[in-house]
């Protein structure tokens, strides 16, 4: 008797080990990243549903060093009885082709995230713009953006620094369908983040498309464009978040 008690306890345990590990590997991606349940459904809200495909054991790494997913997190929220976003800004700006959303998660600083989702098929893919016009804060680094498709990926470190914010320039992949561009930085606390994403509705060149100035009356609240990119860009309204 005291025999089988022992083997129903070790078969308890057994048991209850199993599906801690199952809870703690809900995920696992083709860079054998493992992802518990809670951080999956923490980059879906940070980023975007899928973003955890791509993320290598370096991306991990860092995503577990920043330690945002224990920070103070605020993201495009709806209020399914109301319909109404629920935060103080409008954190998601839709329109018939794309989104734009923008998320934080603050600690000493703040981290955001900014993410565009083509809902159409795009008919230019030249240099198009992502940015943000910083109200009372200052930017912590530099940004990483990124234009992704189902096919190809394209980075850019091409950023245009002022004293009231920044600008990225970033070339559209040629190639593929559900165009993704995102844009991730650390800001100081204590203002606002308004954030804009403009895209580019005839081909331009890199040089031409970085003539702007930041400014809160400029397309989407950051960019004032001149010259010859003056009507280039197609004045998508953007987003804010305070820090």
């Amino acid at each position: 008797m005291k025999t089988k008690i022992i083997f129903l306890m070790l078969l308890v345990m057994f048991v209850s080990i199993n599906n801690v590990s199952a809870e703690e590997q809900y995920y696992n991606n083709k860079y054998n990243v493992t992802l518990t349940k809670e951080e999956y459904d923490f980059l879906s809200k940070f980023y975007w549903e899928g973003y955890q495909e791509d993320m290598t054991l370096e991306d991990y790494q860092e995503f577990i060093k920043s330690d945002i997913i224990n920070g103070e997190f605020e993201s495009f929220e709806l209020d399914e009885s109301k319909k109404q976003c629920i935060v103080p800004y409008d954190t998601s700006h839709e329109t018939d082709s794309k989104i734009i959303k923008i998320s934080k998660s603050c600690t000493t600083i703040c981290q955001i995230s900014v993410v565009v989702t083509w809902k159409t098929i795009l008919n230019t893919k030249s240099y198009d713009v992502i940015g943000a016009y910083l109200e009372g804060i200052n930017i912590v680094g530099k940004p990483s953006t990124r234009a992704k498709t189902s096919k190809e990926s394209n980075t850019s470190s091409d950023v245009r620094n002022f004293n009231n914010g920044f600008g990225t320039s970033i070339l559209l992949p040629s190639s593929g369908n559900e165009y993704i561009i995102s844009q991730t930085y650390n800001v100081s606390k204590g203002g606002i983040v308004h954030a804009s994403y403009q895209h580019a509705k005839k081909a331009i060149s890199l040089v031409n498309s970085k003539n702007y100035t930041i400014s809160s009356s400029g397309y989407g609240g950051v960019f004032s464009f001149s010259g010859t990119a003056l009507n280039v860009y197609d004045k998508m309204g953007g987003v804010s978040i305070t820090v």
